[in-house]
Parts: C-alpha cells; structure tokens; sequence
C-alpha cells in the first residue's frame, strides 16, 4: 500500500499532509518523531485533490476565516485510538478538553493516560485537534508540533482579531524564552494568504 503526501508551509512550520486515495491519513509536524504516526510507503503527489482540498481549508483556518474543517478522514490505529480521536472531533472551536473529560466522553473514566496516549498519537493533527486537550489543571502538556504551536493554535482559536497578532503574542513568549537561555530568538511565522470557508469525518477501517 502506497500514501500520497504533499508539502505545505504554514504559521506552524512546514507540515506534510498525507492521502490514502480520496481521504486524508495524516497531517505531520516538521519535527514529528518517525515513530509517531506508523505509515506505509510515502510518494510525493501534489496533484492530490484530497490534498489540495486541506491545503486550501488549512490556509483558510490560519487566516481565521474557517472554524472546522470539511474533509474525508481515514483514521488507522486501534479501537481505543479511533474512540479517542473521535472524541477529538466533537471539542468546539477556540473551547478545550481535560484528558478525563475525554475518558469521561469515551466511557472508561479510568483511562486518563490510555487517553493522553492516544491523544499523542493523533495523525491528523490540527483537524482532529489534540491541541485543544490540555491538562487538568490547565497546562499546556506535551504536544507532538511543540508547546509554542500548541499555544499559537489555542490563541489563534481564542478570538485573536488576526493570525499576525496570534503569531505575535506566541513569537514574543518563545522569544522571550530563547533569550533568557541565552539563544537567538526564532523569526516570527509568515501570514498566509486568507481566504474564506465550513467537520465532517469518515473513520477508515
């Protein structure tokens, strides 16, 4: 079995969207561990309608002119793992979600850690968005695209006015960080050209 994959820049780094057929498999983070997400053999195809379909929604969520995503979705993983990401699908834009209020959704209250597992191992990052689970008391926790993402995600989600001042607020806190460990600041993230759009999801077998 072959994915197709596609390359796109973006405010969050460069990320490689990922098709099995007509729906998308995988969203990956420029820095993604390989053992994250298991896929089969990759071919570059950036001809891909799926593809181009999420590259246009993703640009259009940057921009702040889309709140959810209409796109096929192909999940792979376990029975638990389709549960959770399922429950992933449900957060509301610019709300967030504990790991036990997701256990709690799932039925297996008792499956808090299972569920931040599975919450790690999210293909479809930013879609199916495991950047709006945060931990009980409100901290970020780990994330797969780095904390800085993750907070520029939940800014850009919480009623920021633009995707620059999103980008400036995360930029001005790792800027911050880098100098006090005595390291050069990273550039700010480019604005990508807006444009206007409407979560629909098929779980693969």
């Amino acid at each position: 079995m072959t994915y197709a994959y596609r390359l796109m820049n973006s405010p969050v780094g460069q990320l490689k969207l990922v098709a099995n057929g007509n729906r998308l498999a995988a969203i990956l983070w420029e820095n993604d561990k390989p053992t994250r997400v298991r896929l089969p053999e990759l071919v570059e195809a950036d001809d891909s309608p799926i593809l181009i379909e999420t590259e246009r929604q993703l640009n259009e969520y940057f921009a702040g002119s889309r709140d959810r995503f209409d796109l096929e979705l192909d999940f792979r993983g376990t029975d638990f793992q389709k549960k959770v990401w399922a429950a992933l699908l449900t957060i509301p834009f610019g709300e967030t979600r504990s790991y036990s209020d997701i256990a709690t959704q799932i039925g297996n209250i008792n499956a808090v850690r299972a569920v931040g597992a599975a919450n790690g191992r999210n293909p479809i990052s930013i879609v199916a968005p495991c950047h709006r689970v945060i931990g009980a008391s409100g901290d970020l926790t780990g994330f797969a695209g780095g904390l800085a993402n993750k907070m520029f995600l939940l800014s850009l989600e919480a009623g920021q006015t633009s995707l620059e001042a999103a980008a400036d607020s995360v930029a001005d806190s790792t800027a911050a960080a880098q100098t006090a460990a005595g390291r050069e600041p990273p550039m700010k993230p480019a604005r990508p050209a807006p444009s206007r759009g409407t979560q629909a999801s098929l779980f693969g077998n």
